[in-house]
């Protein structure tokens, strides 16, 4: 005989597979809050057509100062407000590209510069080949001083227009 808690489980499982599934199709209409954040920073309208050429798999990437030294929980709370940010600024000017990411388990990708100078270096590189970006500047209220750049999220795009950005770096 099998356990009543085995089969809870696996039912429990099987319903909440399903219902993310129906929820992840259900069609998303453009950000339509007229509030901006000037830590946003994304491509053209056009982006979307580029990016559908490319094809293949979607991802995000988070670029975290080192230098820093931040705690991990400082790190997660970081890299949290720049994947929300890109999701955001990527509803409103690439949603495509944010349809892609989502369908294909939503990658992010925690990868590490040394200095603030890298940091927008690959930021400027990013905006240069209109990649989606957020780059996160700390309150200051905790382990670091206010304004100081923390992180950068760059896509969901597809994985060769960010790695073609970020390609050479390490992970966190």
């Amino acid at each position: 005989m099998i356990d009543t808690t085995v089969i809870l489980g696996i039912s429990a499982t099987l319903v909440s597979f399903v219902a993310g599934y129906a929820i992840a199709k259900i069609p998303r209409p453009g950000n339509t809050s007229s509030t901006t954040s000037k830590n946003h920073s994304a491509g053209d309208n056009g982006t979307d057509k580029v990016f559908a050429d490319m094809g293949g798999e979607y991802k995000m990437v988070l670029v975290v100062r080192n230098d820093l030294k931040m705690g991990k929980g400082k790190i997660a709370a970081q890299c949290g407000h720049a994947s929300v940010g890109a999701f955001e600024s990527g509803l409103r000017n690439t949603p495509a590209a944010i349809r892609k990411w989502q369908s294909s388990g939503q990658a992010k990708i925690a990868l590490k510069v040394e200095t603030e100078v890298a940091l927008m270096e690959i930021f400027r590189a990013a905006k240069a080949n209109k990649l989606n970006c957020c780059l996160i500047r700390d309150a200051g209220r905790t382990q670091i001083e206010p304004n100081t750049k923390t992180v950068l999220a760059i896509g969901p795009a597809p994985n060769v227009a960010v790695d073609s950005v970020t390609g050479h770096l390490k992970l966190l």
